[in-house]
């Protein structure tokens, strides 16, 4: 390899013009803020939320604490579980991540239809879009993240109903109650 330069063009990002790598970082940006949205953000420690188990003697408070207190643990919940419906076949999987490493590169190339006639980003998912839609139809991805999304909803919801309530999520949910979650 030459000084200065990458011996590996596939972890060298310079190649990349600027405008696309802001594009790319606006998008994951963009995807940070919605699972933050989720409640990712207020994820309790996983030490707290693991321990201390019973039967519930009023369900409805239960169930309702719970799911305020510990919903940003449900979001990550919900996340990891549906990533694990896809890890449990390898198929849709690695469908899902050919499919999104085909639409970054599709949109970092550039296209020309003829010269000074470039393909614009939105056209060239006009056209990916379906095609990939149809590719993970057929891998089974939909099916497969279902049945982790059911799993993780499952999860949460013994979790909701039998974690006991500790002062503190339960005056947290109270005040959640007074100030209207403000």
């Amino acid at each position: 390899a030459r000084k200065g330069v990458a011996s590996s063009a596939a972890g060298d990002l310079r190649h990349i013009p600027r405008r696309k790598m802001d594009m790319i970082n606006t998008a994951l940006e963009e995807l940070k803020m919605e699972i933050n949205k989720l409640g990712a953000s207020e994820a309790r420690p996983w030490g707290e939320f693991l321990k201390d188990f019973k039967q519930p003697s009023n369900l409805v408070e239960r169930v309702d604490t719970n799911f305020e207190y510990y919903k940003g643990n449900y979001a990550l919940l919900l996340i990891g579980f549906t990533i694990f419906g896809l890890c449990i076949h390898p198929e849709a999987f690695v469908t899902v991540v050919v499919s999104l490493i085909a639409i970054a590169v599709l949109l970092i190339l550039k296209i020309e239809t003829s010269p000074g006639h470039i393909v614009s980003p939105e056209m060239k998912l006009a056209v990916s879009l379906p095609v990939v839609f149809v590719m993970l139809l057929r891998a089974g991805v939909f099916f497969w993240s279902l049945y982790g999304l059911l799993l993780g909803l499952l999860f949460c919801s013994a979790h909701m109903v039998f974690r006991t309530r500790t002062a503190h999520s339960r005056m947290s949910s109270a005040w959640t109650k007074i100030t209207g979650g403000n």
